[in-house]
């Protein structure tokens, strides 16, 4: 603690800053100083630290790997600082403050955006800033508290911490299947006559692979698709006009399905799932703001899986009456010796 004294923490205050504007005048117009007493205080913690923190170029500011190192590090703690001060003020307000996050944008669509008001209603100070991006990048270097996306995490220093398995249905408008037919299984998209929305990895820049799972059955189809987009928002919209067959993540579905604007193709193949994470940069001095925020997301995916399990129950129970009602009507001499029905149409 001897070697921690004011000029140390405002110097890595500085170099937070100068990491998220990536230039001295905007970290200083942040921080109240000019941009010669930015530079001055990097150059001091340089000194101080016996390492060269920062690329200083014409068009802009970057760390090096010491400075990005030290800045991924001191930040959690600076972060930690800012809470505990937040917290112990004389202010009713116990979350408060600047949050900043990176989310999926299918997930701020279809689960964020419609219950955001209540979030910020019941933390007025809080001061929101929702970024939709297809990747995390660098989450502490970029300035964000925290990130929300879909698929499984990759390697890093990241907290990941997984809220949701989500269903991936396969689903058709009505005006499709007039055109097309309904496919009867899942081959069947791999015809010439039938079309598919192809959407793009982010992780890999080609198309998903299309998998059917039941059970411990998985199925991958080579599907046909004049059309392939990046947004999910696009995708859902082309779906509806009928023009493909999309694999969507069961969220916010209840609207389409339950109304007949989706019909969900392969209601027995139910099981293919791709789980929700969010992401932060420690375990350690989680500010107040994000737990609050991280609380938020947990309730909002409560309601949303709860409703989606209540369709996919009555749906299961509805094929299943439907099937008993059909072996009531076949004599019982032949169906003792009938051969399992095929998938419904």
């Amino acid at each position: 603690m001897d070697d921690i004294d004011s000029g140390l923490v405002s110097g890595l205050v500085v170099l937070a800053a100068v990491a998220n504007a990536r230039s001295f005048g905007r970290a200083g117009e942040r921080l109240g100083m000019t941009q010669s007493g930015v530079s001055k205080a990097i150059a001091k913690l340089e000194a101080r630290l016996g390492a060269r923190l920062v690329h200083r170029t014409s068009r802009a500011v970057d760390l090096t790997d010491e400075g990005r190192a030290l800045c991924e590090r001191a930040t959690q703690h600076l972060a930690g600082l800012s809470d505990a001060v937040a917290q112990t003020a004389t202010s009713q307000q116990a979350v408060r403050g600047r949050l900043r996050v990176n989310v999926d944008p299918l997930f701020s669509r279809m689960t964020l955006s419609p219950k955001l008001s209540a979030f910020l209603q019941r933390n007025p100070g809080i001061e929101l800033r929702l970024e939709t991006r297809d990747r995390i990048a660098d989450l502490v270097s970029d300035g964000f508290d925290l990130a929300i996306r879909f698929g499984e995490p990759t390697p890093s220093a990241l907290i990941a911490r997984r809220l949701l398995e989500a269903r991936i249905l396969t689903v058709a408008a009505p005006a499709y299947i007039d055109r097309h037919g309904r496919p009867r299984q899942p081959q069947d998209l791999a015809s010439d006559a039938h079309q598919c929305i192809l959407a793009i990895d982010p992780s890999t820049g080609r198309p998903f692979e299309w998998e059917f799972w039941r059970g411990s059955e998985r199925v991958a189809v080579a599907v046909n698709g004049r059309l392939t987009v990046t947004d999910s928002g696009t995708k859902l919209g082309v779906c509806l006009a009928g023009f493909g067959v999309a694999q969507i993540i069961d969220l916010e579905l209840d609207h389409y399905l339950n109304g007949g604007a989706l019909i969900d193709l392969f209601p027995d193949w139910p099981d293919e799932r791709f789980p929700l994470y969010v992401y932060y940069a420690s375990r350690n001095h989680v500010p107040a703001k994000v737990r609050a925020f991280i609380d938020f997301i947990v309730a909002s995916l409560s309601t949303t899986t709860d409703a989606a399990s209540t369709r996919n129950t009555a749906a299961r129970s509805d094929r299943s009456g439907g099937t008993a009602r059909k072996k009531e009507q076949i004599p019982s001499n032949k169906r003792n010796g009938a051969q399992p029905a095929g998938r419904s149409a």
